[in-house]
């Protein structure tokens, strides 16, 4: 049972049980901290700024983790704006039609401020009906937004997590965002600082991000839990894809590499394509294979060079095939760097393919590879070019490395057990609130 002052600190009931539903099953977390704590089925409202669903990587996260909780029995309600594609089994509620607002690539965008000003009046319409447990705020500008729900309906007893993808401020920087306006990135930085200070609990998607709240914003280390980016299990096995092979012009005995994610500078996308002639100078024979969007810039890229013959550029691709086309490669690549701080959910999905991962050395990315990436120097397209021809060179040791990192991937980041790790983290949340006012 709940201890007795703890039961009645939240609107006069137990923290986290769903009023809505008298037929809530109980869950056993499993965490140092919160074993003995009985978590009930709780009603989650998440508040996504952002159009989900596009096949981009943040959606892909959010998606994921709904899904991981849906099956742990929780009750989910999305909140986000009014484009994008509904994804069947996850109630959505949008903000209201914008129809001059069309963009679902990534990136800043100064419409996003009365946008997510639509996204609060929603938000807080939603809050009132579904009565949540915890608000779930992803990005910066959902954390805002879940803490002045809670605010305005409960008065902050309504707790609030804030899933932290990545640096405000960084991938500002990193995007070019402001262009002229550069010079207001001080204030970003003052804003994502401030913002920072007003959840009650912090997911991060990688270390970077729980180092940067912890050194930068004083965030104390219980409010902090890292969730790497994970796969979905169920998405992995891929029968025969010889039909999309010919479809993308692959000869059957060429080997391919493989990338996918935003075509954008932000992404390494230019130190890929710096590599793809490098490539193709030691094994001509190679193709590579592009899925992603926008693809204007990298076509134009691409036809300077004289690359396009032996560059299948797929454009955006639903996140639901994307294995297809992983089944389709040799070697997997993520060219980005981590300057803005930001997991990278490409990487879990390569592994879950049973691919080598060819990337920059940087912290996050050998915290999911361990001791089985394939590294270049960060930020040298010339020494990725060269990790690609090793295990192209290689085919054996290629296909054992991705054999192993299907292993890693399945036992260490796979959304069942990240559902757990979310679980976990409403219980501290509940845990803190107890700590603090027993």
């Amino acid at each position: 049972m709940w201890p007795t002052s703890w039961r009645k600190n939240w609107l006069g009931i137990a923290p986290g049980w769903n009023r809505k539903s008298p037929k809530s099953k109980i869950v056993i977390t499993s965490s140092p901290e919160a074993s003995d704590i009985l978590l009930p089925v709780m009603n989650i409202l998440h508040i996504a700024p952002t159009p989900f669903f596009a096949d981009r990587g943040c959606h892909i996260r959010i998606h994921g983790e709904i899904r991981a909780l849906q099956r742990l029995g929780h009750e989910v309600t999305l909140v986000t704006y009014h484009l994008g594609r509904d994804v069947s089994g996850i109630p959505t509620l949008r903000s209201l039609r914008v129809p001059w607002y069309t963009k679902q690539d990534a990136g800043f965008s100064w419409h996003k401020f009365y946008l997510d000003a639509l996204l609060l009046l929603t938000a807080l319409r939603a809050c009132i009906r579904q009565r949540p447990d915890v608000i779930h705020g992803h990005l910066h500008e959902g954390a805002a937004i879940g803490w002045l729900v809670s605010l305005l309906v409960s008065l902050r007893r309504i707790p609030v997590v804030f899933d932290v993808q990545g640096s405000l401020a960084g991938e500002l920087q990193a995007y070019g965002s402001l262009g002229p306006l550069k010079r207001l990135l001080p204030l970003f930085a003052w804003a994502e600082r401030f913002v920072c200070r007003l959840p009650d609990f912090f997911v991060c998607s990688s270390e970077a991000n729980a180092h940067f709240l912890s050194e930068q914003c004083g965030i104390a280390p219980e409010k902090l839990q890292v969730l790497r980016e994970a796969v979905e299990e169920d998405l992995c096995a891929v029968n025969g894809c010889t039909d999309l092979r010919r479809q993308l012009g692959i000869p059957e005995n060429s080997p391919a590499v493989i990338y996918t994610g935003s075509l954008m500078a932000a992404k390494g996308v230019d130190h890929l394509l710096q590599a793809v002639p490098l490539v193709l100078a030691e094994k001509p024979d190679v193709r590579f294979i592009l899925v992603g969007y926008p693809v204007e810039e990298c076509r134009l890229e691409l036809e300077r060079g004289n690359l396009n013959h032996v560059v299948s550029l797929c454009g955006r691709v639903d996140y639901f095939e994307l294995f297809s086309y992983l089944a389709l490669a040799d070697v997997a690549v993520d060219p980005k760097m981590e300057g803005s701080g930001e997991g990278s959910g490409k990487i879990s999905n390569y592994m879950g393919a049973g691919l080598p991962v060819v990337c920059f050395d940087t912290p996050a990315n050998r915290a999911i590879l361990g001791e089985e990436g394939v590294f270049a120097r960060a930020g040298d397209g010339v020494d990725l070019a060269r990790k690609i021809l090793k295990l192209l060179f290689d085919p054996a040791k290629a296909r054992e490395i991705g054999r192993r990192n299907r292993q890693r991937v399945l036992k260490k980041y796979s959304w069942q057990s990240g559902g757990k790790t979310l679980e976990r983290a409403y219980a501290q949340v509940h845990l803190n609130r107890y700590s603090k006012h027993k």
